[in-house]
């Protein structure tokens, strides 16, 4: 257990923690961003409130049916390519508050909560200055600032990571049947964040192996750790394996390995800067040296490095596609061990204390300097959707058609859907261009255009009784989809039937502008600009 002090520390770091990246994600534009920062953060937006909205409006009716029916209007639901947890996590929340900003503040928490557990991780094997620093620093690495402004799984997962490695190593120290239960939950609570915390299976045998703790293998408390994995976890493992495969790309395992360590070497010195690279592999030398001279890990760097080779593990071999903020959960490991680098640069004595922690502030803040502060300025989808007015309760239910690329179709939908005043059962539907118009498997692969005429295109329209149509010209036209040109080919070959009524600059990033047009059928629809 934690000292009282590092506890109190520990808790000290998450108000500042908290505080701090609440008042970054207000200052560089997460609060005042759409939800079009990366092409998942709707899907996990949509997805949590579609959960809050189960709750308090769905229960009684059979789940899956109800998530099928809110899919069906609002097309970003994501259950089952991703796990459930973060989003039964965030719903509570939502349910007394349905706005993005919840989701986002919920960001600043687990950022919050993942650098108090790296100062209680860091306490183990560092001076404390350096401890402090390391917790603190996990906040500043450009990785982890640009995830606290978009709605993300990923620092949950970083933080269930880190804290099963913390808890293992108390088990490691004080074996019990409560510390291993209690483990294998926290580890099933990875696993139900994300798909990749099966890495953390790999934790358990070699930090033990590490530690040199054999005679736990004989212990029915060791062995045990896997039954909450197995219980909690295992069926929903089970159920989503099919649906976890449209996500991955075609590549064979030894493919994507050779594609995917040249990727993470050459994004390491991008993601903390060549000086606390090089520190990392100081710290990671001297760290060797050490365990060889001593023959032994202690319980807290035998599990550390346990999670970190599965993370690892699971990055260059399970082939869900190259991110670097997939990198997240490693930030932790590159600090800690960058901070123990400190130990291997000579230093006098007396200034150490002060010297070390300093110079380790400098190298992370290189990535800051070098590249700059990351900011979020997603604007204009958001007020496109407000611009054309969301039906009223009592209103027919009306169709909406939005045509772009992820971002842009995601930024869209998780507009209306939380400008919509009830979406149990919904006023609206909202049609995906590129699913309606076209069709592709979950990563964008085997693309086919359903239309190949303008008459034919304009039928379908008609068909499903679209009212408003929105085509997203802020993608670069190398990017657009031949069902997007066709679409805006339609729209403006039939002015009898289809009027331009918003004309919407976006920002997709900063110095990356566009525009938004929105058409509506020339109907008595049109007689009432809000509908």
């Amino acid at each position: 257990m934690p000292a009282r002090s590092d506890t109190l520390h520990a808790i000290l770091i998450f108000i500042v923690g908290f505080v701090a990246s609440c008042g970054f994600i207000m200052a560089r534009g997460g609060f005042s961003s759409d939800l079009g920062g990366d092409p998942d953060e709707a899907a996990h937006a949509v997805t949590a409130l579609m959960v809050s909205d189960y709750v308090t409006e769905g229960l009684g009716q059979q789940p899956m049916q109800f998530a099928k029916t809110y899919y069906a209007d609002f097309p970003r639901v994501a259950l089952g390519h991703y796990p459930p947890l973060y989003y039964v996590l965030a719903a509570p929340f939502l349910m007394a508050l349905p706005e993005v900003s919840v989701l986002l503040v919920l960001q600043a928490f687990f950022l919050a909560s993942l650098s108090a557990l790296t100062y209680l991780m860091g306490r183990r094997l560092l001076s404390p200055g350096l401890a402090l620093l390391a917790g603190l620093s996990t906040m500043a690495i450009p990785v982890a600032l640009k995830l606290t402004l978009h709605v993300m799984s990923d620092i949950l997962f970083a933080v269930f990571c880190l804290w099963a490695a913390l808890l293992w190593a108390g088990f490691l120290r004080a074996p019990s049947m409560r510390r291993s239960l209690l483990w294998g939950c926290v580890a099933a609570g990875a696993i139900l964040t994300k798909g990749s915390g099966v890495g953390l299976c790999l934790l358990p045998p070699l930090s033990t192996l590490l530690a040199r703790q054999w005679r736990l293998l004989l212990s029915p408390s060791w062995w045990c750790a896997a039954l909450p994995v197995a219980v909690l976890a295992g069926p929903w493992m089970l159920y989503s394996t099919k649906i976890s495969k449209e996500g991955m790309t075609q590549l064979s395992p030894i493919q994507y390995f050779l594609e995917a360590v040249p990727y993470h070497l050459k994004a390491m010195p991008e993601l903390f800067g060549w000086p606390l690279t090089i520190l990392t592999v100081m710290g990671l030398i001297y760290g060797i040296k050490a365990g060889y001279k001593q023959k032994i890990l202690s319980f807290e760097a035998a599990s550390l490095t346990g999670m970190a080779i599965g993370v690892i593990a699971v990055l260059l071999l399970v082939p869900v596609g190259l991110s670097t903020r997939y990198m997240l959960t490693l930030v932790p490991v590159v600090v800690i061990i960058a901070a123990y680098g400190m130990n291997a640069i000579p230093w006098p004595s007396r200034t150490s204390h002060i010297g070390k922690p300093l110079l380790l502030a400098v190298f992370i803040c290189v990535p800051l300097i070098r590249d700059g502060v990351p900011q979020k300025e997603v604007l204009g989808f958001t007020t496109a959707v407000i611009k054309s007015g969301m039906p009223k309760i009592g209103d027919p239910k009306r169709n909406w058609l939005v045509a772009s690329d992820p971002r842009g179709e995601g930024a869209i939908i998780a507009a209306a859907t939380f400008h919509c005043l009830q979406r149990s059962p919904a006023l609206l539907r909202i049609y995906r261009g590129s699913k309606e118009l076209g069709s592709s498997d979950w990563m964008g692969r085997n693309y086919k255009q359903a239309f190949t005429q303008v008459g034919e295109l304009l039928e379908h329209l008609d068909k499903v009784q679209v009212s408003r149509v929105f085509v997203d010209l802020s993608v670069p036209p190398k990017r657009q989809s031949p069902h997007e040109r066709l679409l805006l080919q339609a729209l403006q070959s039939a002015e009898s039937r289809w009027q331009l009524q918003i004309d919407q600059p976006i920002t997709r990033r900063p110095a990356e502008t566009g525009r938004l047009l929105v058409y509506q059928r020339k109907t008595t629809d049109s007689a009432n600009p809000s509908h």
